[in-house]
């Protein structure tokens, strides 16, 4: 016994039961026309065609509770069989005795059939109806013995019902075959959609999923073409990692680098970042690309992932540590927010997306002037996030590569994490930053005769300047 499908079951019974519903809705309106004076039909052939019908019924439904309907392969629906078996007779036996009501009753025979249409197609339908009419003439034979029957009348009225019937099946099936081939349309579509989302998937396992959501929109366009946009480029590398490789076993190695990797890029995706690639130990981030983002909001995402980042790795090396790995990693970072040329690089065959320019070059540069565990930001990027940030001044450094000087920061804080709050006002001629949690009474008294003797303009006659406190010095 094979697997029951309850809902095709369930479905074979209602259609069961609305055909007896039809059967005695067409006995009612026998009897009405038969009290009207259309039809000269007796009681007894009422009775007869109700209990036949309802015979047909039980005998069909007890077929369905025994599960023969399994064993009929070639009636999936189970419908041609109790209409030839089981309600043909019955149809015919009604269509003979309703007698001289018998064109009308022909809408209720042809409306049978249409419903018969919408399971099975153009033979099921034509064969049915010709059996129907074949029982009827035999009903019509036997009735000739005892009565006169104009036979060439009646088969000219079996063949005008065929043709009908005829017409009726072609329709239908021409509707069978275009909702079956609507619904074979739409698995397909379904098993496309499917295997286009687990493609989707995979692919993303080897490309950032903005890269793969904008390849999916407008032929790619804003991946494949380049464009000029400012952007924050972000740069982290592990320090002493080739001396960590050479101590290490080669599996060992992989395995705490891809959980290093995997909390990393976690947490660029949460930030909005893009993972433009994976350096050996190191990573390149993006922020504002493919995406398009306002440079402050990139520059304020940038930090936080960095921030977050320094704090993962925390918690990893300490999990490490319990874990009995004999090393720990120590990251350095850096950041710059610049007008870079972003796109696809690469041949016909290939192709890479990245950002390019001296730009990017910068962020790669301060990255490599940072300390284990520091946090190097440009001032490009500072002066976005100046308010919302705590950095400490590195000055200006020169750079490998860059010929000019850059003047960096010292990322601390953001937000919650900030450990000092900086407010800072600048103006022509004049740049002030002031951090007012560190400031006591002694510091704000000096901070206010600092900017008087600046209001007087550096006169001598102005109060004198605290030893140690303030630092002016003339730029050549």
């Amino acid at each position: 016994m094979g697997r029951t499908d309850p809902d095709g079951e369930t479905r074979k019974i209602q259609a069961l039961w609305l055909a007896y519903l039809g059967w005695l809705v067409a006995i009612a309106m026998i009897a009405a026309l038969k009290h009207l004076g259309y039809s000269d039909i007796g009681m007894d052939q009422l009775i007869i065609l109700f209990g036949a019908a309802t015979v047909a019924h039980l005998v069909a439904c007890l077929a369905l509770h025994r599960r023969w309907d399994r064993l009929l392969s070639f009636d999936p629906h189970f419908v041609l069989v109790p209409n030839w078996l089981l309600f043909a007779p019955v149809a015919a036996y009604g269509y003979y005795a309703v007698g001289t009501a018998r064109d009308l009753m022909l809408v209720g025979w042809l409306m049978g059939l249409f419903f018969l249409g919408g399971r099975v197609r153009f033979r099921g339908v034509l064969l049915t109806a010709v059996w129907y009419m074949v029982l009827y003439l035999a009903f019509l034979s036997l009735a000739s013995r005892d009565q006169p029957v104009d036979m060439g009348r009646e088969v000219i009225r079996a063949v005008a019902f065929l043709a009908v019937c005829v017409f009726l099946a072609l329709l239908l099936d021409r509707f069978a075959a275009q909702t079956q081939h609507l619904k074979a349309s739409l698995a397909q579509l379904r098993d496309k959609d499917r295997e286009i989302t687990r493609l989707n998937q995979r692919l993303s396992l080897f490309v950032s999923d903005p890269l793969v959501e904008h390849l999916n929109r407008d032929n790619g366009d804003a991946v494949l073409r380049h464009q000029r946009r400012k952007i924050t480029v972000f740069f982290s590398d592990i320090c002493r990692f080739s001396t960590l490789t050479d101590a290490m076993e080669p599996e060992e190695m992989a395995q705490q680098l891809n959980e290093y990797f995997d909390a990393m890029i976690r947490i660029t995706f949460d930030h909005g970042g893009t993972v433009d690639k994976l350096l050996g130990d190191g990573m390149m981030v993006i922020f504002g690309a493919p995406t398009d983002m306002d440079p402050a909001e990139g520059a304020y995402r940038c930090t936080a992932m960095a921030l977050a980042m320094r704090r993962e790795l925390g918690e990893l090396n300490r999990r490490w540590q319990r874990q009995g790995y004999p090393y720990s990693f120590q990251v350095r970072m850096g950041m710059h927010t610049g007008v870079c040329v972003l796109g696809s690089f690469g041949s016909a065959r290939w192709l890479n997306y990245t950002a390019m320019g001296s730009q990017v070059n910068i962020a790669a540069r301060l990255q490599e002037k940072a300390e284990p565990g520091q946090i190097v930001m440009s001032h490009a990027t500072y002066a976005l996030i100046a308010e919302k940030v705590s950095a400490q001044e590195l000055g200006e450094l020169h750079l490998k590569g860059i010929h000019y000087p850059i003047k960096a920061y010292l990322l601390e804080g953001i937000g919650k994490d900030s450990a000092d709050q900086r407010l800072t006002h600048r103006g022509p001629g004049f740049e002030l930053i002031v951090q007012p949690k560190l400031l006591d009474g002694e510091a704000r008294k000096r901070l206010i005769d600092f900017i008087r003797r600046c209001g007087t303009g550096g006169s001598e006659d102005g109060p004198p300047e605290p030893a140690g406190s303030w630092k002016t010095s003339d730029k050549s």
